[in-house]
């Protein structure tokens, strides 16, 4: 059985092999261009001034006088031909041929060929004009030229011509040809290097890959920016877009057509250029939304800045986090705070049981469940929505941790609070601005710290006081703490606060305002119990 061997199938090289190969050919094909067009342009000027060497050398022989008055004597070849022929050795023309008016040669390097006519015609030099051509003669092609003779009253007597063999000419100009070549040579030496540099450096630029890998990873990078949720989006340092996945596109919409437009943005990359070293990441106001944006530049190894990826994230999202981690805060900070309070509690109820003083230990229990009750009563008697009725509580525990007084005003409420008010956004304004003030407070006091809020429903908004007895703020640092990332303290965890307390109430619809007292400050929180945006939470539930 006979064994079917596979046909040899040629190895397509890769690109490296590919670039070398392409650049080596285009050396090439322009060096010989190169030299053919040299040749011909040397062949050219070559023939030419051999040509115009010939017809000097011939009117040189023309205009001499004994060649002249030999025309006269009984036999003109005997006095033409030496004359001639030194003429011919010192010029280094081939040949000098002097013919009278009927072509008759009276000079030649082969004297049998003197008295016999000329082979080539004599018409245009007996009509009064010198010629240059290349023809055949008696010693082979060459380049020839004609001129009259005319003697002393200006009357045609003859012909002087004079050649240069072509052999002659041809060696010349194969020496000027071997010497292009030579130097079309060295220039492919040169290139074969120059090549390989070019191929290796343009393969590094593309980190090695070959085309087929190039793109794949196009198509990849592609498949991998659509699937991110986040809105990603890469410019160049001139604001160029070089690539946009679906979410960017629909929240820039017509500023993310060709060239970014987005006036924010746009400061931002601006920031990146004048801070190449520097992470960024703020809010951004676009299309009426607030959105966090992180930029990274895009930087190869040694190389400058090519450009920035932009990654763009709902606030909103950003938001509900904070919300969760805020919520589980305070209900660690209630927790820890009535852990401790009870902790201590309970510890002087076990010395006054070990001592023996039941009363004491009778009227401390009643007191501190009086104190707990008619918290919680109160609370809930004046507070509609239990999420916040949870938040003052956790609060007034933690201030009993902190050593800070916090009171309620007797005839606040809030029961007229509708439905359609997200409570989510309230818990986060006011737990925000309760920290703050039992922080400030706590600051500047010590012991003697106080926080007082104040709340009504009466009229068409929900409006809380919360006052401290703290340091209190000036306008500029008014405007530098409701920035984002702005703080007092040292953790890096702090700092967005108010900013996210801002952000909900403006959710909300509503706004906050700021008064001095005489001691501390007092934030006013107003919220419109009706708004046409607001969805009840069963609507919420079911969207």
């Amino acid at each position: 059985m006979a064994i079917l061997s596979k046909p040899f199938k040629f190895k397509q090289p890769g690109l490296f092999g590919q670039m070398v190969l392409l650049v080596l050919t285009v050396l090439l094909i322009c060096i010989l261009l190169i030299i053919i067009s040299f040749s011909s342009i040397i062949d050219q000027m070559i023939e030419k001034t051999t040509g115009q060497q010939a017809l000097t050398v011939a009117e040189l022989v023309a205009e001499n006088d004994s060649i002249i008055d030999a025309f006269n004597t009984d036999h003109p070849a005997q006095m033409i031909q030496p004359i001639a022929e030194k003429l011919r050795e010192r010029t280094g023309a081939d040949y000098i041929v002097i013919a009278n008016g009927d072509g008759i040669r009276y000079s030649h390097p082969y004297p049998n060929q003197i008295g016999r006519a000329t082979e080539t015609s004599n018409k245009a030099p007996l009509a009064g004009d010198s010629i240059v051509f290349i023809g055949n003669g008696v010693l082979g092609e060459a380049v020839k030229a004609k001129t009259p003779i005319y003697d002393e009253s200006g009357k045609i007597i003859g012909v002087s011509s004079v050649g240069f063999l072509t052999n002659e000419v041809e060696g010349k100009i194969f020496v000027y040809q071997l010497r292009v070549a030579g130097f079309g040579g060295l220039a492919l030496l040169i290139g074969i290097p120059g090549a390989f540099y070019i191929a290796r450096r343009v393969k590094k630029l593309i980190f090695n890959l070959e085309p087929e890998e190039i793109s794949h990873a196009f198509s990849e990078k592609q498949a991998i920016l659509e699937s991110i949720g986040d809105a990603t989006l890469a410019i160049s340092p001139d604001l160029k877009i070089l690539s946009a996945n679906k979410k960017a596109r629909s929240i820039l919409g017509e500023h993310a057509k060709d060239t970014l437009t987005e006036l924010h943005l746009k400061a931002l990359i601006q920031n990146a250029l004048e801070n190449p070293n520097l992470f960024i990441q703020k809010q951004v106001l676009i299309n009426n939304s607030i959105y966090i944006v992180d930029i990274s530049p895009i930087q190869a190894e040694e190389t400058a800045i090519t450009g920035f990826v932009l990654t763009i994230r709902p606030f909103s999202e950003v938001e509900d986090l904070a919300n969760e981690l805020i919520e589980i805060r305070q209900h660690a900070n209630h927790i820890r705070a009535q852990t401790h309070e009870y902790l201590n509690k309970l510890n002087t109820l076990n010395g006054l049981l070990l001592l023996e003083r039941y009363e004491e230990a009778k009227a401390l229990m009643k007191m501190e469940v009086q104190e707990l009750q008619q918290t919680v009563t109160f609370l809930m008697s004046t507070i509609k929505d239990p999420l916040i009725v949870a938040l003052l509580l956790g609060k007034v525990n933690r201030a009993k941790e902190m050593k800070v007084l916090i009171t309620f005003d007797e005839n606040s409420q809030w029961l007229d609070f509708p439905d359609t008010i997200q409570s989510e956004h309230v818990v986060t304004v006011v737990g925000n601005l309760i920290d703050n003030a039992l922080e400030a407070s706590s600051a500047w006091k010590g012991k003697s710290a106080t926080v007082h809020l104040s709340f009504t429903d009466y009229g068409d908004e929900l409006i809380m006081d919360i006052e401290d007895n703290g340091k209190g703020m000036t306008s500029e640092e008014e405007a530098y703490f409701f920035t984002e990332g702005a703080t007092t303290k040292n953790d890096p965890q702090h700092g967005l606060g108010l900013t996210i307390m801002q952000h909900a109430l403006s959710q909300l619809g509503g706004e906050w305002y700021r008064t001095d007292r005489s001691e501390g400050t007092c934030m006013t929180i107003a919220i419109p119990k009706a708004n046409p945006d607001f969805t009840t939470a069963k609507e919420r539930e079911k969207s």
